[in-house]
């Protein structure tokens, strides 16, 4: 495996070639994976480098699976671009825009939370209503696999749960909008409106995966040099050290990472 802190060269090259992003997940990147999704918080000095560097780069950007007000809530750090829901939704000028073609799923939403509550709710799991689309949390159960079997199994009796897709993560399952906007279609829309050269995603999950093949597909181009740093430990996905061009051990890494580019990049960027 290829590890990023045994790579300084290549990743100098890229950080310091101008105009330069910064963009990344949050859970399990900048901040711990928590027994609940209310438990997390952004460690101190994951925040104290980002708002470091967010005043001399041109683009410091977050892209979650969270809501865009929670992905805010969350940071906490005044000029990092924000979007929320995998790219449904962005924070801009004070408030959560969600793109039009996923506001018809709100509806499709509500519709299976009311079928599924009541066969879901008495197993212990979490729903968490997230406009267009819905996410089933068991992590604190016992006997998680066979939750998740049934949770799949009511899924797919489920009609209004068809309107959407299946996609499972680290004991998450969600049900998204079958739209083409995913992390991936948001980091290319944010290096090419923010006339990037060079960037970093930083991601731990297979949400990240699309980010990461943007990445590697943007820098095929001789105009564009990026970089998918996968973020591994005991839960991460095997696809995610696979598809990751470098990697770091964990979100103590990620913290060294954003020292390191805090003492490499230059007082101004731009």
């Amino acid at each position: 495996m290829n590890y990023l802190f045994s790579n300084l060269e290549q990743v100098q090259n890229v950080v310091l070639t101008h105009p330069f992003g910064l963009i990344f997940d949050i859970d399990g990147t900048i901040a711990e994976i928590a027994p609940t999704a209310e438990a997390v918080r952004v460690t101190p000095e994951c925040k104290k480098h980002l708002r470091s560097l967010v005043k001399r780069l041109p683009l410091v950007a977050a892209i979650s699976g969270r809501l865009a007000k929670v992905a805010r809530r969350l940071v906490g750090v005044d000029g990092v671009v924000y979007y929320g829901n995998h790219g449904l939704e962005r924070w801009f000028k004070g408030h959560v825009e969600i793109r039009p073609l996923a506001q018809s799923y709100v509806e499709k939403t509500a519709a299976v939370i009311k079928e599924l509550s009541p066969l879901l709710l008495p197993l212990g799991v979490a729903f968490e209503d997230k406009g267009a689309g819905l996410v089933f949390h068991y992590r604190t159960l016992p006997h998680r696999e066979k939750v998740r079997e049934n949770i799949l199994k009511e899924i797919s009796r489920s009609p209004a749960a068809q309107w959407f897709k299946v996609d499972q993560a680290r004991a998450v399952i969600e049900l998204r909008p079958p739209l083409e906007v995913s992390k991936g279609s948001v980091v290319r829309e944010l290096i090419e409106g923010y006339h990037l050269k060079t960037a970093v995603y930083i991601g731990d999950d297979v949400s990240d995966i699309d980010a990461f093949d943007t990445m590697r597909t943007l820098s095929r181009s001789a105009i564009f040099q990026g970089l998918a740093l996968g973020v591994v430990g005991e839960e991460t996905p095997p696809e995610v050290a696979e598809r990751a061009d470098l990697l770091l051990r964990g979100v103590s890494e990620v913290e060294a990472f954003l020292s390191w580019l805090n003492e490499t990049i230059p007082p101004k960027l731009h």
